[in-house]
């Protein structure tokens, strides 16, 4: 067997989801175990995500803020964006930055004028996510790389309001009667 050096960090995570995938559910006196990763300290949640954005072009676009160890756009149960993801950084000031930046300016990944809402990770069971053979297929939506909107363009305008109108819901101004 040919051994290649791999960094420790790679070599942790993955001897983690070995040992994940080895002992989730195992039955234990009388009951399943449920293993999940702990929380990551250097992980950010996102929100707003196109059903065209991948975990690898996820993982390309928050890499401009640092080293990513993992980009994960979660799914339902049919294998369908969520619209959410998490990315985990190597290092807190790599993910301070993100959220900094994509709070600070209008930070979107296809061509959409949808913004990407940045949030420190509430953590929650995140699977494996959606992989890029899995994605939806538009080419034109991926047509423009991620990229943070021009001040004053009609994208940043309309990201901008579109980002407000989040705040606003989060704030509870709409209410379902």
């Amino acid at each position: 067997m040919v051994k290649y050096p791999i960094c420790p960090l790679q070599e942790s995570r993955a001897l983690s989801e070995i040992a994940k995938a080895e002992l989730d559910d195992y039955p234990m006196r009388g009951r399943q175990l449920r293993v999940r990763f702990a929380t990551h300290s250097a992980a950010l949640s996102v929100r707003n995500l196109s059903p065209f954005v991948s975990n690898e072009l996820l993982e390309e676009a928050f890499s401009q803020f640092g080293p990513v160890e993992r980009a994960i756009v979660i799914v339902d149960d049919r294998g369908r964006s969520t619209g959410k993801g998490i990315i985990e950084f190597a290092a807190k000031p790599a993910a301070r930055k993100a959220y900094d930046r994509c709070n600070e300016g209008v930070f979107l990944l296809t061509t959409t004028p949808m913004p990407v809402i940045v949030e420190p990770l509430e953590q929650f069971d995140a699977e494996d996510g959606l992989s890029e053979k899995l994605a939806q297929k538009n080419h034109m939506e991926r047509e423009i790389p991620p990229r943070f909107a021009q001040q004053g363009s009609f994208e940043y305008e309309y990201s901008k309001r579109w980002k407000s109108l989040d705040e606003m819901e989060k704030n509870g101004f709409f209410q379902i009667q």
